[in-house]
């Protein structure tokens, strides 16, 4: 066989192959590059974007350490209105609750912390919410709210005892006494002595335990 036949053969089959599949394969280079050049402008927003909010957030919570409240709602309202994908808008929102809650608006703070729990994708800011929310139904007189916003998850460790204390006091509202002494006792098993809340907790509990029978301890 003559060589030189067979390697212009393969010139010609190699020609026929690239005029059949040569633009596909342009095509998806450029489809491969354009694909990842996208993926790293998209990056280099996301990044932006996250440390624009990192810095609104910043100035926010100064703000609200120092009650400059008008600084809080407008930092805020940005971090929800432009940020609302990032952790820190979920954030902003607690920290207008707060602020709401400070002058005795409950409504406006229900929404925020509604929000808040709707948009968080934090497991922590997620039971730390369901907390104030509950705490905030609750002064609004919506023990059935407060009690299905409570019961919805199963709190982690940390946030267990916290729950059973407003567990606690909903069904004390409701006079309920053996199941909020109850649930006081669930929180007392969890708390270590040293904990900040433990002697609140002690003192409601202590509050609503049945007298002592004869020769049994006060």
């Amino acid at each position: 066989m003559d060589v030189h036949e067979t390697e212009e053969q393969q010139v010609e089959a190699l020609k026929k192959w690239w005029k059949e599949n040569g633009s596909s394969i342009i095509t998806g280079i450029l489809l491969g590059l354009a694909v990842l050049f996208g993926a790293r402008t998209w990056m280099s927003y996301q990044d932006q974007q996250s440390q624009n909010a990192s810095n609104i957030y910043t100035v926010m919570m100064g703000a609200l350490a120092n009650d400059r409240e008008m600084v809080v709602l407008e930092q805020a309202g940005i971090l929800i209105a432009d940020y609302p994908r990032t952790p820190y808008a979920s954030l902003a929102a607690l920290a207008l609750a707060k602020v709401k809650l400070k002058h005795g608006e409950l409504e406006p703070a229900r929404a925020q912390l509604q929000w808040a729990l709707d948009n968080t994708g934090s497991d922590v800011v997620r039971q730390t919410v369901r907390l104030r929310l509950a705490r905030v139904m609750m002064a609004a007189g919506d023990l059935d709210g407060a009690e299905t916003v409570l019961g919805e998850i199963t709190p982690d460790a940390a946030f267990d005892p916290l729950y059973a204390e407003l567990r606690g006091d909903s069904q004390l509202a409701r006079g309920n006494t053996s199941n909020a002494r109850a649930e006081y006792e669930h929180a007392l098993a969890d708390l270590q002595p040293a904990a900040p809340g433990y002697r609140s907790v002690q003192l409601k509990y202590e509050n609503i335990r049945p007298p002592a029978g004869p020769g049994e301890p006060q």
